[in-house]
């Protein structure tokens, strides 16, 4: 059973994105500043199985790297080849020996190798965002990505049905998944059941790139399917899903971006982007440390009710009309309440 640990976080502001310094095979942004709470140089790791510039999931949490920085927190972000697994686990056992009070890492593509580390190195401490490893030197995090997509799911076919701007001619709406597995199935569900929730007699055209870096492959698959009548069609397929957005673009219709904002890539054809705020519960994490807080063992849950996902319509060029995002906002009230159940997909 996931137990959230800090069921009313402030989640942190974050700093600019800024990735100088980073190398793609175990850049680092460091600094050794001593940090606030005594003297002592706290120091986090963070190990990511692919390469920032996604524009997504990477990069956001790369903004909590950023800020910790900015606190006066010794920071290191490794990179690594997005297919080379031997890779993700070398570059894990090499901060795990006692140079950093966390090691960071994210996704269930690291489930295996960080619980293999957790127990060859049971002194040192790791944070997995994104998915739960069990084990007593591991706080796992978690979001609710059904929920926010289930908005997403409700403002695309609110945008169909009202034939609305560049959906006009449109009759269905679509999805473009990294690989046919969790968290990819948890958006999935989200989002079909907020379109069914406008109108269940929608279709919803789905596809999985199957992996999530191939830009050239998400393109075609959400091309297609704005040939087949869709008016948006929502990426959750990483870098992959970059593709996504520029098919919106050169199809003249609408997408929706995921976990970072992503409403600028293609002006004019970016809805809103579901947002998991994955760099702000990184800085919680650690704050919730450095105070003695942060229960190893255990699991935090980022949903709507704690703003630690949701759906984000700044600078998207005002795009959608108002009584829309009202509408979404009536939803979003509905799930917080408990009167209104998601669907996890799995």
């Amino acid at each position: 059973m996931r137990k959230p640990i800090l069921s009313a976080v402030a989640l942190a502001a974050v700093a600019a994105l800024t990735l100088a310094g980073c190398s793609s095979n175990g850049g680092e942004s460091p600094s050794t500043d001593d940090n606030a709470s005594g003297g002592e140089s706290y120091a986090v790791a963070s190990v990511v199985n692919g390469n920032l510039g996604d524009q997504g999931f990477f990069d956001d949490s790369e903004t909590g790297m950023v800020e910790l920085k900015n606190m006066g927190i010794k920071t290191q972000t490794l990179q690594a080849d997005a297919n080379n697994q031997s890779q993700w686990k070398a570059n894990v056992e090499s901060v795990s020996t006692g140079d950093f009070n966390i090691v960071v890492v994210g996704t269930w593509q690291m489930n295996d190798i960080l619980a293999d580390a957790s127990q060859k190195y049971p002194d040192q401490h790791y944070v997995i965002y994104d998915s739960v490893v069990e084990g007593p030197n591991i706080a796992s995090i978690v979001y609710a990505q059904n929920e926010g997509s289930f908005l997403a799911g409700v403002l695309a076919a609110t945008t169909v049905k009202n034939q609305t701007g560049l959906a006009a001619g449109s009759k269905s709406v679509g999805v473009v998944g990294g690989q046919d597995a969790p968290p990819i199935t948890e958006f999935v569900a989200g989002f079909k059941a907020g379109v069914a929730a406008v109108d269940p007699a929608m279709e919803v055209q789905e596809a999985y790139v199957g992996d999530y870096v191939n830009s050239t492959k998400g393109f075609d698959q959400a091309t297609a399917m704005y040939k087949k009548g869709a008016g948006v069609v929502f990426a959750v397929a990483g870098q992959a899903g970059l593709g996504v957005l520029e098919a919106a673009k050169s199809a003249d219709k609408y997408a929706i971006g995921v976990d970072s904002n992503q409403n600028q890539i293609q002006p004019g054809h970016i809805l809103a982007s579901m947002r998991k705020y994955i760099g702000n519960s990184i800085v919680t994490a650690v704050k919730a440390d450095q105070a003695g807080e942060l229960k190893y063992g255990e699991t935090t849950v980022y949903n709507l009710a704690n703003d630690g996902v949701g759906l984000d319509f700044e600078n998207n060029g005002d795009l959608v009309p108002a009584d829309v995002i009202a509408a979404v906002e009536d939803y979003k009230a509905k799930i917080i309440s408990g009167e209104l159940q998601v669907p996890t997909g799995n």
